[in-house]
This record gives structure tokens, C-alpha cells and sequence, in this order.
């Protein structure tokens, strides 16, 4: 008996291992350039976001070169966003207060996204990382094939013009 507890922990274990490998995604097929790196650098690095009770980052680059917008929201609902253009100061930022109702939609659309990230092109590509209990977790996504939580999500933060203008 004791036997059969210890193969069934082993085989749950196995399968959280191989849906946490699904959701990790593959950023090798990208130009690695320092600008590039620099974004991807910004969404893995957790222990940033947790201290700064981020809940929520979002890369995109819709130019596909060295600028990026990128949205910050905070576990109290802070909400900015700006374009960053790699070792330049960032300009033309706006944030805002999230309601609480549309903070507990964002939540909800978070807890909602698939774990299947893809890997389109450069300017079609959203990195998309957020706060799950005490873990940082970063999924990446196509802009033109977006799931509808995704949708929700910008729709809460308030997409930049800059990124919807030739999509």
C-alpha cells in the first residue's frame, strides 16, 4: 500500500513538472539582441516584481526593433504604461488607478490565460507575466491569435493607440 502512495506522488509530480515546462516560454528563436534581452531580462526577473508587489507585465514591440511598450500593474491596482526604448529614458508614460471591480476582472482574466505559450514574430509578440501566489510567471503569445483573456486584460489597462495602430 505504501508502495502505490509513494508511485502515485511521483507520477502527480512528474505531470506538474511537464505542464510547468509547457508553459515556459522559448525565447531562443528570437535575435538576442542587448535590446531584446534587456525586455526578457525585465519579465523573468521575479524577485523584482515580488518586491515591488507587481501583479502584472507586458512587453510587446509592435515596430519589432528597440522599442517596446510595456504595462506595469500593481497588487493595488496601479496601473502604467510607457514606451521603452533600450538604455533611453522613457517618455510620453501615463498610469491610473484600476477600480477594484475592474481589478478583480483582471484577476480573473490572469488566472484565465492558456498555459500554451507561441512564438510569432517579433512585432506580433506579447510577453505577458504575473503574479501567481508567491511565483512569477511569464507566457508569451501571438498579438493577431490572442486567447480572450488576454483581450480582457487590455481592455482593463487601456492598450496604447501605439500598438493597435497598423494591426
Amino acid at each position: 500500500m505504501r508502495y502505490i502512495f509513494v508511485i502515485l506522488f511521483v507520477l502527480a509530480f512528474e505531470s506538474v513538472r511537464a505542464d510547468d515546462k509547457l508553459a515556459a516560454p522559448d525565447f531562443s528563436k528570437y535575435s538576442q539582441t542587448a535590446a531584446f534581452k534587456h525586455c526578457i531580462g525585465s519579465h523573468t526577473n521575479a524577485v523584482w516584481h515580488l518586491q515591488r508587489t507587481n501583479l502584472l507585465m507586458i512587453t510587446e514591440s509592435p515596430e519589432g526593433g528597440r522599442c517596446a511598450i510595456q504595462y506595469f500593474v500593481t497588487e493595488s491596482g496601479q496601473e502604467s504604461a510607457h514606451p521603452n526604448v533600450y538604455d533611453m529614458p522613457n517618455q510620453a508614460s501615463h498610469g491610473k488607478q484600476i477600480t477594484e471591480t475592474n481589478l478583480r476582472t483582471l484577476r480573473s482574466a490572469i488566472l484565465k490565460l492558456p498555459a500554451e505559450s507561441m512564438s510569432p514574430p517579433v512585432e506580433r509578440l506579447v510577453i505577458v507575466s504575473f503574479r501567481a501566489g508567491t511565483n512569477w510567471i511569464t507566457r508569451s503569445y501571438d498579438y493577431d491569435a490572442l486567447p480572450e483573456p488576454m483581450r480582457q486584460i487590455y481592455d482593463i489597462v487601456g492598450e496604447r493607440s501605439e500598438s493597435t495602430k497598423d494591426k
